[in-house]
Parts: structure tokens; sequence; C-alpha cells
């Protein structure tokens, strides 16, 4: 989370310094003469995303986390007098934003976070003002993709257009990132498909990617798909299995793999995957490494079982 809050506090610096800069621009060529410009209010976090959506990722933490929501002055110098503004929940352009972009974003439960203040004051000859939002992440069902709409309702100054902050919050596990994969394949019916695939291929990194409290979805980035890395000895090139990818459960307790299913629900296919409990599957917390195998069905097929060993190497992007 520290480099989102960075880079957000960069952003209204830059505000800051823009406000200041105003005055010294006269003499320049490009200049535009602002002086007769109405103050308005805004976002600032709105309108640099264009009313778009801004993802903030936290991991899971008893501790809670915080980001500041800011409104911001537009004016061609700071104010005499100080400017109020009241924030509130923005669900109708929630709604509007899933329908025109066929999202499926949700409204943030109200138990998952807390306002410091919906009621903002922006001093005399200040420009911004801030109220923190508290995210609860234990308290988050990571297997939903939450947004938390803010809006300002009303102003002692005309609000501006930037005025939809759609505020994406993510709740990361502890086994959720970036991993080394090394898969091995037996497909009876496709052996062309029944190979190491890191002796063919080389090494290729996966995305585990939090999916419950301790359940993660695999996805693989080199074909932009929640997928199985496959090498087709045929083609001499990757390959994978549609419609089947690998949603992992671990007990943090025993940090034994629990559940090995399908990530995709009800696949025209019919592809299933059941844990193989024929080995130990399991995670090691000290190198941070899951070993697991599992078996996929699909009508009119033979199993295919499959032995995955994945690393931790870093965060995903």
């Amino acid at each position: 989370m520290k480099n989102k809050i960075f880079k957000y506090t960069g952003f209204i610096l830059l505000l800051t310094i823009f406000g200041s800069m105003a005055g010294c621009l006269k003499n320049n060529q490009y200049y535009v003469d602002l002086s007769k410009v109405s103050p308005s209010i805004q976002l600032p976090l709105a309108a640099a995303n264009l009313n778009g959506v801004v993802t903030f990722s936290f991991n899971v933490s008893n501790t809670p986390d915080t980001i500041p929501v800011y409104v911001n002055v537009a004016s061609p110098s700071p104010l005499s007098t100080s400017v109020t503004a009241t924030l509130g929940l923005d669900t109708a352009y929630l709604n509007q934003y899933n329908q025109n972009n066929g999202t499926n974003y949700q409204l943030l439960p109200d138990s998952t976070y807390s306002i410091t203040g919906w009621n903002l004051t922006v001093p005399a000859g200040q420009r911004l003002a801030f109220t923190n939002v508290i995210i609860y992440t234990t308290k988050i069902n990571a297997s939903y993709n939450y947004i938390l709409p803010i809006t300002i309702v009303n102003s002692s100054l005309p609000i501006e257009n930037w005025n939809h902050l759609l505020l994406n919050i993510l709740a990361k596990n502890s086994y959720d990132g970036v991993y080394d994969y090394r898969g091995r394949v037996v497909d009876p019916n496709r052996p062309q498909l029944s190979n190491d695939f890191n002796d063919n291929a080389g090494s290729t990194s996966v995305y585990l990617i939090t999916a419950g409290t301790s359940s993660v979805t695999q996805y693989w980035p080199a074909v932009s798909a929640n997928a199985i890395p496959l090498w087709n000895s045929s083609s001499n090139s990757i390959s994978y299995y549609g419609y089947a990818a690998p949603l992992y459960t671990i007990d943090p307790n025993t940090n034994q793999v629990t559940s090995i299913t399908n990530s995709y629900l009800n696949p025209p296919n019919g592809r299933t995957i059941t844990i193989n409990n024929a080995v130990n599957n399991y995670y090691d917390p000290n190198t941070r490494t899951i070993y697991a195998s599992f078996i996929m069905n699909q009508p009119g097929f033979a199993p295919v079982t499959i032995y995955d060993t994945l690393t931790y190497t870093g965060p995903r992007p």
C-alpha cells in the first residue's frame, strides 16, 4: 500500500506547486488568463483518473489501512474565505458505470470501512482538505470486486464534473503474488501434452490471485487467462487447456492444501478439477512454495493428472 499512498501524495503536491506557480506563468508565450475564472471545487483523484476506477490493494491484516480523500479548490489564487464541502456515497454513478462498461463492481459493505468525517472545510488561503477512509481488510470478502463510490454532494462553491471517485478496494491474502511455475502433465489421450513444461519451454511465471481468505486462483499472464501452462510437443509451442485453472485453498493453521477446484464454474466443456490425494499437497511457509497435484476430468477423455510446484517471487503488479 505504501507506493500507492506515495503516488497519491505526489499528485496532491503537484496541485499545490501548480497553484503557487500560476503567477509565474504570465510572461510565458503559452499563458492563458485565468484571473476571471470562477472558483470551483473538485475531487483531485477523480480528476486524475477521469472519473474512472482507482484501485487500492491491501494485505489482509488486523491493522486497518487508510486512504486519504481530498477536495481541491480550483481557482486562480487561494481564496480569502473558507470553503465547505460535504461528501457522500455515489451509488447512482457506480450503477451507471457498471451499465456503461459491462462491469459488475459491488458496493463496499459499510461494515468494512469507516469515514473520519463527511463534512470538510478548506481554510482560507488554502486549497485542500481531506478525510480518511479507514479500511478493515479482515472483514472484506476477497472473492468480490468492491468499490466505494464517493462524490461531493454539496459545497459553498460550484462543484466540477470531476466529482466521481470510484475507490476499488482489493484485499490480498498472504498467498497472493507472482510465482515461478514448475509443472508436469500426464494426459493419456493427448500424449503431445504429456511432458515437463519447464524442460521444454523454460521458466514461466503465474499469478496467484486472492479468491478468498485463504484461497487463490491461478492466472497465466503469458496467455492472459486463468490457465494451466502446457507445452505442445507437436507444434513446439506453449498451450493451455480451455476453461480449466486451479483454485487452491490452503489451511493457514496446518499449511495443507485442502482443496483444488476449477476456477471456471460450469464451463461449457464440462471440465472439473479435484485434488489428487495420492500425494502430499502443502504450502511451505519458509520458502513460500506450494506443492500440489490435481486431476482434471472432462467427458469423453481419460483423467489428466497435473503436478505443480509454485514458488513465490514477489507481489503482483
